[in-house]
């Protein structure tokens, strides 16, 4: 959320370690939301990933998602970016849990059985904004997103 306050303070966050984390901000707040145009926008055009071919297809299941399941609660975490040397590129990882209710701590989270995820996402620039062009993503339990976030290397 700092990236959040970065830009209501004075416009864009300065690095593109902060863009990378406004994005995934971004991404938080439209999945929570419900709104599957929001989220698809962060998508690049050349998205594509395990399950998807393309973006339309991703944009799909995540409409179908959404739908499903409403009322989504996230808590994420960035633990790394690792930005390319020319800057227009990053890699970074992010550990979310999501629930159907909204839950103030992580032990809140685990009584109330939610889901755990390790996201390694491949971020990059398209027409100045960083748009998510690759993801993949794992299961994980609440042990490993704990670790993850107390000790990140972003």
């Amino acid at each position: 959320m700092l990236s959040a306050l970065l830009v209501a303070c004075g416009g864009d966050p300065a690095t593109p370690k902060d863009r990378v984390g406004s994005l995934i901000d971004s991404m938080e707040q439209a999945v929570e939301a419900g709104s599957a145009t929001d989220a698809a926008g962060l998508l690049h055009p050349q998205y594509r990933d395990a399950t998807h071919p393309d973006r339309a297809a991703a944009s799909r299941s995540l409409s179908n998602y959404l739908r499903r399941h409403r009322g989504i609660h996230l808590i994420t975490g960035l633990t790394s970016v690792d930005v390319a040397p020319e800057g227009t590129s990053a890699q970074a990882v992010v550990y979310v849990a999501m629930s159907g209710v909204v839950a103030g701590s992580i032990d809140a989270l685990a009584g109330l059985r939610a889901d755990f995820y390790r996201f390694e996402l491949d971020v990059a620039l398209n027409g100045g904004d960083w748009r998510i062009l690759h993801s993949r993503w794992r299961r994980t339990d609440v042990s490993e997103w704990r670790a993850a976030l107390a000790a990140p290397s972003y």
